[in-house]
Formats: C-alpha cells, sequence, structure tokens
C-alpha cells in the first residue's frame, strides 16, 4: 500500500507540473464505452475532448470504440487490448470481488438515472397497480432490468406478479407502449425525455430511493497500468472532466461537436432548428448528475466513501452483487485532485463561442 500511494504521489508532482501537457509525444491509448453507439449525452468522454483538442492537450491520442455493454468493454481492458473502459461499475465491482484487478479511477454519472414510468392512460395509479401487466426494458442485459425488478419486488410485488420483456430503446419502445404490448417502462433518463419530446407523456417516473447513490459511466482501468502510468490516466479522465464543462456551459453547442466528430450520427432529417434544439434539450438531461457538485464535493469524478458504502448496499440486497466488502476496493480518488486541476474559463469560452462551421 505504501509503494502504490508513492507512486500515485509522484505522478501526483508530474501532473502539477505540466498541468496541459503529459509530454511531448502523443500517447496513444484505447477507450473502450459500453455502449454499441454513442449519443450526443456521451459526447462529454468521446467527441468533446477529442474534437476540441482536450485530450491532444494531454499528450493523448485517444481511440474511442464502442462495444455491446458493460461486459465486452471491461473484457476489453482486462484482455489488454483496451487501455481503459467507460462503463457501469457494478460490471467492474463484480469483477473486482472475483479477484480481477481493476480500479474505477473517475465517474462522470453521479446520481440515479433509472426509473419504472408509467404513460399517461394506463389509469395505474402507482407501481402496485402493475400487478398482472408488462414492463418493457431496453434489453435483459441492461442494468436497467434489475433496477426495475427489484423496485417492483420492493413495492410489494412478487416476481410471479408481473412480466419484463424487451422492447428497445426510441421507436421501438414507444410502439411497444402505442400498441399495447407493454404498459409501463423501465428504462433511464436520456431515453424518457426523447420519448416525451416526441410526444409521449408519462404520468409518472418512479425512482428507487435506495440507488440514490448510484454512479455510472466509470472509468475502468488495470490497477497495474494505474501504477505503471497514473499521469496518463490523469490526462484522459482530465480531458473527460472539461468535456462535462463544456457540455454544462452549453449543450446545444456539444450537440454540434458531437456531429462533427460523428457525422454518421446527425438524425436523418438533418441539422434543422428543431432538431438541434431538441437534441440539446435530451443533452441537458444530465447536467445536474454530471455536474462538479453532484456528489457535493465540489470536484469531477469522485466517489465518497459513504455514498459508494450505500450503494454497494443497495446492489447486495438487490442481487446484483453477491457481497459487501471493502468499498475502497472499488475506486480511488487519489488522482481525483489533479484530475480537477485545470482552469476552467477557456473551456467556458470556449463553449459559449462555438459555431458550427
Amino acid at each position: 500500500m505504501t509503494t502504490r500511494r508513492t507512486l500515485l504521489g509522484a505522478a501526483a508532482a508530474l501532473a502539477l507540473l505540466a498541468s496541459t501537457s503529459i509530454g511531448n509525444a502523443e500517447t496513444k491509448l484505447t477507450l473502450a464505452h459500453a455502449l454499441p453507439q454513442l449519443t450526443p449525452s456521451f459526447a462529454i468522454d468521446s467527441s468533446i475532448p477529442a474534437y476540441m483538442g482536450y485530450w491532444k492537450q494531454e499528450g493523448l491520442d485517444v481511440d474511442v470504440i464502442t462495444t455491446p455493454g458493460a461486459s465486452a468493454a471491461i473484457q476489453l481492458v482486462i484482455s489488454g487490448k483496451a487501455d481503459a473502459a467507460v462503463a457501469s461499475p457494478v460490471t467492474a465491482m463484480l469483477a473486482i470481488q472475483k479477484g480481477v484487478d481493476l480500479k474505477i479511477i473517475y465517474t462522470t454519472l453521479r446520481g440515479d438515472i433509472f426509473g419504472v414510468a408509467i404513460p399517461d392512460g394506463q389509469k395505474i395509479e402507482s407501481l402496485q397497480g402493475l400487478k398482472g401487466h408488462t414492463v418493457g426494458v431496453s434489453s435483459f442485459a441492461s442494468s436497467g432490468t434489475n433496477y426495475t425488478k427489484s423496485l417492483l419486488e420492493k413495492s410489494g410485488l412478487k416476481p410471479s406478479e408481473f412480466s419484463v420483456v424487451e422492447v428497445g430503446v426510441g421507436a421501438r419502445a414507444a410502439g411497444a407502449l402505442k400498441s399495447g404490448q407493454v404498459q409501463a417502462l423501465g428504462l433511464w433518463d436520456e431515453a424518457y425525455k426523447q420519448m416525451e419530446l416526441s410526444g409521449i407523456k408519462f404520468a409518472k417516473i418512479y425512482k428507487d430511493d435506495r440507488a440514490e447513490t448510484s454512479f455510472a459511466g466509470s472509468i475502468v482501468v488495470r490497477e497495474d497500468e494505474l501504477k505503471k502510468r497514473p499521469q496518463v490516466f490523469i490526462g484522459l479522465a482530465r480531458a473527460i472532466a472539461k468535456g462535462q464543462l463544456f457540455q454544462e456551459t452549453n449543450p446545444t453547442a456539444s450537440v454540434l461537436v458531437h456531429w462533427k466528430a460523428y457525422p454518421q450520427s446527425v438524425p436523418r432529417e438533418g441539422k434543422t432548428p428543431e432538431i438541434i434544439k431538441r437534441t440539446g434539450t435530451v443533452a441537458s438531461v444530465r447536467l445536474p448528475i454530471q455536474s462538479r457538485n453532484a456528489f457535493g464535493t465540489g470536484r469531477y469524478g469522485d466517489l465518497p466513501e459513504d455514498h459508494v458504502k450505500k450503494f454497494q448496499t443497495y446492489l447486495v440486497e438487490t442481487g446484483q452483487l453477491p457481497k459487501a466488502i471493502d468499498p475502497h476496493a472499488y475506486y480511488t480518488n487519489e488522482l481525483i485532485p489533479q484530475i480537477n486541476k485545470f482552469d476552467a474559463d477557456p473551456v467556458v469560452k470556449q463553449a459559449k463561442e462555438f459555431k458550427d462551421p
């Protein structure tokens, strides 16, 4: 433990001497996302740091790749085919409990993104009212599926008293609601906002108070690589922190940046004023849980011990983790001070003044 702290301390000193540049030669990294497709909501750790040059300022050349999900992304890190993953912490926590040498070093989403939504017109006034009904989830592999099931069971329903089916997201999920295939949905904030903007109204979205200290979008690395190259991971995460500040300052600009970096993600309708406004509104949904003060610490990316303990308790209670262990086994905040050491003013200025060329 003493050796590890010494290594990280030395790295912090290096970063302090060069807060905007890790070295003259760019270090190549592969960052695996636990998503098959990156929407503008995920511009903070993909298009913004790349297009705005934040990774380059840190001396990094980052190749952002997509994967089918958290298990695939984290497996790439374990095998050495990716240097870091942005993924659900639950998958990493499970692997760590099995003895895999991983560490969470930074988290972009600090708060609960999931919920069970009942649309208008269903005449269902509580979660108990879903008895005998069907709830649609994006995928059985999604963390939202476990969330949905555990919330319904917490409300007093037995697993045999409701059904869960896969409906995807977007138009497919909307179609499942309209056709009566499902009477409620177990999705997440971004998906709900997109549906609301397309005309679907929800009577209520129920949240699980046990999951209020949830976190997601965690940067997961191998601990042996963290010990060898901490300054590299400081730069990787610092550029993402700048991306969060950029999006918070001007969500619409973050959408335009994302479309510049990923032209294939531009909607088929094109960059019309209405589409830009709607997509910017969706990107704004997560600003509170992406903010510097999401967990009341005044810093991007850190995880207070009491929050991790409570989240772990929730995961154990709902069967997503087999047992509770020392929460420090999952994460470290030792890089956080240096990750947060950057001048915010130029980033804010860039966001405010960004124009789509």
